[in-house]
């Protein structure tokens, strides 16, 4: 460890190191928005608020707690703030997951990314989309670089990028190395944890509190759980 406060990885990742302060929680409605976090990072308060199903100035609320504990991050990107959990993503990731995370984007990638060389037409006709809004969001996916557009005669095809193919699969290699922070960073805070399992590339174990436990758990790739859609 540097004296400024980084840790490096096995892998050379350079993470911020945690706090020494104690005591500080992230259990009930706090923990949920973290873990939707780690399922949907780059997410909108807007977003976090439908899927907790909190008010957006209760999620705000706690947003700043875990930004102050240093558990969140947040960035800007299209004029919008979005939050993600500190250090789960670097910032090419962030730029591509804030898109991903918007519905409709989020419905075109797991189409195309299960169904390779769908046209715009078969997936306008499977979401129930308009030809603009279907052109909108392919271009919008391609300018990003996650999908890639091939034009054979009037058709034009679209594909998983092999940028996307690769951030899919060599997220789990980062798995162990970011699980070992975490877990420290938890315990720097007074936080107890038991009963640790990866399986499946998710992630969950049981944080122990002096006045009970909680059990969190949470998908290691943010890439695959957009593929549930």
């Amino acid at each position: 460890m540097s004296a400024e406060g980084i840790a490096v990885g096995d892998s050379g990742t350079r993470y911020r190191t945690p706090s020494t302060e104690r005591g500080r929680s992230i259990s009930g409605n706090r923990r949920e928005i973290l873990e939707t976090l780690y399922n949907y990072p780059a997410s909108s308060v807007s977003k976090i608020s439908r899927e907790v199903e909190l008010t957006p100035n209760t999620v705000k609320w706690h947003l700043a707690s875990l930004k102050r504990n240093e558990y969140v991050s947040e960035d800007r990107v299209d004029n919008r703030s979005i939050f993600y959990p500190l250090n789960f993503v670097d910032n090419a990731e962030v730029h591509m997951l804030a898109v991903l995370n918007d519905d409709t984007c989020g419905e075109i990638f797991a189409q195309v990314y299960s169904n390779p060389g769908w046209t715009q037409k078969e997936l306008k006709e499977k979401l129930g989309l308009t030809q603009n809004t279907a052109g909108y969001f392919l271009r919008k996916l391609t300018h990003i670089g996650v999908l890639e557009e091939v034009q054979n005669g009037k058709f034009k095809y679209y594909y998983p990028s092999k940028l996307i193919i690769r951030k899919v699969e060599d997220r789990q290699s980062r798995s162990a190395e970011y699980t070992t922070y975490l877990l420290s960073k938890l315990k720097s805070d007074g936080m107890e944890t038991s009963e640790f399992r990866i399986n499946g590339g998710r992630v969950t174990f049981k944080i122990k509190y002096r006045k009970g436990e909680e059990t969190m758990g949470f998908g290691m790739n943010p890439f695959t759980s957009l593929l549930s859609h």
